[in-house]
């Protein structure tokens, strides 16, 4: 498969994103204006990206709430140069398992607001969708905006509810997330080193916590000002000298129903005939259940938690020992104690789009006075890293027979969950070139144009797919792949994705109207029997496919039977990838509404659009 250059990738998008602004052209999702309006020639028109005001990154404590920035003055790296040295990465020629004093920075503060994880609130697609489900629905707005914010600005939603202030007709709303920092925050230190042991009760869905029920106790209450962390015996007088906040040992820190709070979430079903609620809640992600169903869960064999795996670094490994802080003015106290393992606060997933806007737009998106330039392409470049992880490729049954290539590829999920997993916009799929001696393409199908989108996302991102209401009759199997098992011609792309179904049974874009799941063929994790799982998570759509997942193995085999007749020349190379997406076309074009952050997050799209992450390559030669 032609390799995509990361960085060329990138370089093209901005390329792009210059051409545009400088020529202030653009169509559909936001008016740049004509050639020959009075615009600036390097500035940016103001109604076609985003502009967010300045983060503020110091901000008064709010309630029970503080700054990152203020939490970061003492959870930061020792100053360069200095030994004992403090929160810095090893030098792998000196120590492994101790700090440099010339070592990167991998303090808490410091990877924290280069991740996705502060940027929850800042993330133009999460403010487009949330807008889009309150236009679609403006009888329950006020309730779509409080409950998507729960997650994603927890702290001023948390604040607002446990005082009242700041609320319309009992809910938290975007306009005042706006002008709220601590809501532009995202989730926070104070956020979820607060969030009390409650969430060790029960398993997420359906009796423990889940869909943003956590609790973070109120002033005044018990346990407020509490700061949990993974440590027994914490020392706690600086930091109740310093801030206010008092350090305590807390379980749930390392425990993967902490991260279950927000990331096992269940939504309300919206009856497309009635547009009222009916009474039934949609799997909207369910990463918890998956993981607990696997070889990695409280009950598999090789048991892993959601921040063994997500809060780690390779450059840190599980014998590390640092101490966790410096005092206010920089220097090193050599009578705090040493911990470990140390939990790096990059917090990687799979979202490097994001990563990518985050660091073309850094100021209109109000993160220029708090990121440094190259900040979130850092970030993003261990996201493709960890990606690379996920899963793995391999190959047998090569051959050529009746005048056919043959050879079957296998998918090996190597997460705890499946691939992909979370919101239901992301996808994976498998391309494939078989090149001959004379350096011809004699096959290729799967590859991703210049704007990564499939040649068949046109047909899907059509009008009669992403209309919000289909007529009756509608043939959704129209607008999306069903289960490849079997390639024999460039339509035939393996397409592993979730696939909603609204009350009518037909295909939807939007959340709220998803009832079902017409397709869910995505990889499950080691462990994951198909046929015990809860029935959220159960696969949909891989009937007849025998080799699915098969002995719980995690895994999927495609097998390819490619016509190439008797005059080729040998001997054929053949190339592999399995890409990933985090938004798929389907989830770009089918936002509705008239709200400028949907008009915005199109725009962006187009200047940046979602790429097609290389997850796992493999080449073999055919003689």
């Amino acid at each position: 498969m032609k390799a995509f250059s990361r960085h060329g990738a990138f370089m093209r998008r901005y390329v792009a994103l210059l051409v545009i602004v400088l020529t202030a052209c653009s169509d559909g999702g936001g008016s740049a204006g004509n050639a020959g309006d009075d615009i600036e020639p390097n500035e940016p028109p103001e109604d076609v990206l985003p502009s967010l005001a300045t983060q503020i990154e110091h901000w008064s404590l709010t309630g029970v709430f503080l700054a990152a920035a203020d939490c970061g003055q003492c959870h930061t790296a020792s100053n360069p140069g200095d030994s004992p040295a403090v929160l810095r990465a090893p030098d792998p020629q000196v120590s492994a398992v101790q700090p440099s004093p010339g070592g990167v920075d991998i303090s808490p503060f410091a990877d924290w607001k280069s991740s996705v994880m502060a940027n929850a609130f800042t993330d133009p697609y999460f403010r487009a969708n949330m807008m889009h489900e309150a236009e679609t629905f403006p009888h329950l707005a006020g309730f779509i905006e409080d409950k998507c914010l729960t997650c994603h600005s927890p702290m001023a939603r948390t604040h607002a509810h446990q005082t009242g202030v700041g609320l319309e007709d009992g809910f938290y709303r975007a306009e005042q997330a706006l002008v709220d920092p601590h809501a532009r925050e995202g989730i926070s230190c104070t956020a979820c080193h607060q969030i009390t042991d409650s969430v060790l009760t029960g398993n997420a869905y359906p009796d423990g916590v889940h869909s943003g029920d956590y609790e973070i106790p109120a002033a005044g209450e018990p346990g407020a000002f509490t700061i949990h962390g993974p440590y027994q015996n914490p020392q706690g007088q600086a930091m109740q000298n310093q801030v206010g906040f008092m350090p305590a040992y807390g379980q749930q820190m390392q425990d993967s129903r902490l991260c279950a709070s927000c990331h096992e979430l269940y939504t309300p079903t919206i009856d497309i005939e009635t547009d009222q609620p009916n009474g039934e809640d949609f799997p909207e992600q369910t990463p918890f259940t998956e993981w607990a169903s696997s070889d990695f869960g409280p009950s598999g064999s090789n048991i892993l938690s959601c921040q063994q795996c997500h809060m780690a670094r390779e450059d840190i490994g599980e014998n590390f020992l640092t101490r966790l802080a410096v005092r206010p003015d920089g220097s090193v106290n050599a009578n705090w104690p040493e911990r470990q393992p140390y939990s790096p606060h990059v917090m990687l997933g799979g979202n490097t789009w994001l990563l990518e806007t985050l660091e073309l737009f850094r100021e209109e998106l109000g993160r220029d006075s708090i990121n440094e330039e190259g900040e979130f392409a850092a970030t993003a470049e261990l996201t493709r890293e960890f990606l690379k992880t996920a899963a793995t490729l391999s190959v047998t049954g090569v051959g050529i027979a009746s005048r056919e290539l043959v050879f079957d590829l296998t998918i090996q999920n190597e997460s705890g969950h499946k691939l992909p997993t979370s919101f239901p916009s992301r996808r994976v799929w498998v391309g494939a070139r078989v090149i001959d001696a004379n350096g011809a393409v004699v096959f290729a199908n799967g590859e991703p144009d210049n704007s990564f989108r499939l040649p068949m996302d046109e047909e899907f991102t059509s009008e009669a797919c992403l209309a919000a209401k289909k007529p009756p009759g509608f043939n959704s199997e129209a607008c999306y792949l069903g289960h490849v098992s079997e390639v024999r011609s460039e339509q035939d792309v393996p397409v592993y994705e979730a696939v909603l179904g609204s009350t009518t049974g037909d295909i939807t874009h939007i959340l709220l109207y998803a009832s079902t799941l017409l397709k869910d063929n995505r990889i499950p994790p080691r462990g994951f029997d198909s046929a015990t799982v809860p029935d959220d998570v159960r696969p949909v759509g891989v009937q007849g496919d025998s080799d699915f997942n098969a002995s719980n193995e995690g895994r999927d085999t495609i097998r390819y039977r490619i016509p190439v007749g008797t005059s080729l020349a040998l001997p054929l190379q053949v190339e592999t990838t399995l890409y990933y997406q985090a938004i798929r076309p389907t989830f770009i074009d089918g936002l509705h509404g008239e709200h400028e952050w949907v008009d915005e997050f199109q725009t962006i799209a187009r200047l940046n659009p979602p790429p097609a992450e290389v997850v796992a390559e493999l080449s073999f030669e055919v003689q």
